[in-house]
């Protein structure tokens, strides 16, 4: 019973995920500033971690283990890391940090723990061999990068990265112009 009431509450955290995320954009625009411009390089890299690994996963069909899942099993979270890291940095607002490090590690860790367990009942043993050979999060070292993974914007556009694009966009420009 216990387990069953673990799950539930690891299912919830995981879930409040991309909500969470929605406010952590929404606070920012609200009470940031853009005070700082080098945290902008943060940003790019965790955006073009994120629109590389979109381009590249073909969900619940396939396991991704090519292009910059060959670095790290959850690109796309390492990305929203880095940007979510790089606004933090760009407003240095109290607020802003206490959020982000209480949800950030809370939602996806809850959110990791839920996807491995479910890639490796999909994928088995496949999916074993990856988790052995590749971090979950932190690339621990450096990898040759496999260009075997062919890269898609149409795939990136199918899951819907150019949503996150927009919206990051949308903040910057919300800062820079309130800190005239």
């Amino acid at each position: 019973m216990k387990s069953l009431k673990q799950d539930n509450i690891i299912n919830f955290i995981s879930r409040i995920r991309v909500p969470a995320g929605w406010f952590f954009f929404i606070l920012v625009a609200c009470i940031g500033k853009f005070e700082k411009t080098w945290p902008v390089i943060l940003i790019l890299i965790g955006e073009a971690f994120r629109t590389i690994a979109a381009g590249t996963i073909i969900k619940n069909e396939k396991l991704a283990t090519e292009g910059v899942y060959n670095i790290v099993r959850h690109p796309l979270y390492l990305g929203s890391f880095c940007i979510a890291l790089g606004l933090c940095f760009i407003c240095n607002e109290i607020l802003i940090w206490i959020y982000f490090l209480i949800f950030f590690p809370a939602t996806y860790i809850a959110a990791i723990k839920i996807e491995e367990k479910w890639l490796k009942t999909k994928f088995k043993d496949s999916f074993e061999e990856y988790k052995k050979n590749i971090p979950a999060f932190v690339p621990l070292k450096i990898r040759k990068f496999q260009k075997k993974g062919m890269f898609s914007w149409k795939l990136a556009f199918k899951n819907k990265e150019h949503h996150n694009w927009l919206i990051l966009a949308v903040v910057l420009i919300i800062l820079i112009l309130k800190s005239r």
